[in-house]
């Protein structure tokens, strides 16, 4: 399993839909991963990561180091910025713009990278929502406490799709409905005639005096208090 390319392709795609990753965001990402993994491969973790309930929830400092990795070996891009909540704190942002990446797919199937977008789409800017949803919906992270290792086991497995079964009609049904469609077209046809034939006929009072009643009727109100007569002549 090569990691890197699985954190390159969750910074990447977060560059991609304009969200700007800072690690608390990213560590809980890649645990998201390790959890829908486990949901297809029976507890299996696509990391290997020994997580645990420390920082925020789900937590370990290999995550960290493998992040590390992938900013040193210019894989990934960090930024850093002064927080405005205290003059010695520092936060990181992780980008990625590579024109053009692909999921790992040799070990990330397309149920997992559907999964892995959709969250990272609902919480790449929220960090108190992505926080709620591991804490209070991730099987691994229900009835622990702080300091316990989590459980991949505890994933619940996804279910397959099944086949839609699709039914033939009888031989009579279709050929009622091919004369229901014939003659909805011959209806259609007929009023578009019709349609044309009209438009023509209007057509033929459409001359100067016409479109030059439509310009007056676009400009400004007249002042109240107008009086007369009008009168239209042909």
């Amino acid at each position: 399993m090569n990691l890197l390319d699985l954190i390159k392709y969750i910074v990447w795609y977060a560059t991609q839909n304009e969200m700007k990753l800072t690690t608390v965001r990213l560590v809980k990402f890649l645990y998201l991963a390790d959890l829908y993994y486990a949901r297809v491969h029976g507890g299996q973790t696509a990391t290997g990561f020994p997580w645990g309930f420390v920082h925020y929830g789900p937590y370990c400092s290999e995550a960290m180091d493998a992040i590390d990795n992938a900013v040193s070996d210019g894989i990934i891009d960090k930024k850093t910025y002064q927080s405005k909540f205290a003059d010695t704190d520092e936060y990181h942002i992780f980008l990625c713009y590579d024109d053009e990446v692909e999921a790992p797919a040799e070990y990330l199937s397309a149920v997992i990278v559907s999964y892995l977008e959709q969250v990272v789409r609902k919480y790449g800017e929220d960090t108190p929502a992505l926080l709620d949803h591991v804490y209070f919906e991730t099987e691994p992270m229900l009835d622990v406490r702080p300091g316990d290792q989590l459980d991949f086991s505890l994933a619940k497995p996804i279910e397959s799709l099944q086949p839609i079964e699709i039914k033939t009609l009888p031989k009579e049904k279709i050929e009622l409905a091919r004369k229901h469609i014939k003659r909805l077209a011959e209806k259609t046809k007929k009023e578009t005639g019709d349609l044309v034939s009209e438009n023509a006929e209007i057509a033929k009072w459409m001359d100067e005096k016409y479109y030059a009643a439509l310009e007056y009727l676009d400009e400004e109100d007249l002042e109240p208090g107008l009086e007369g007569v009008a009168r239209i002549e042909r």
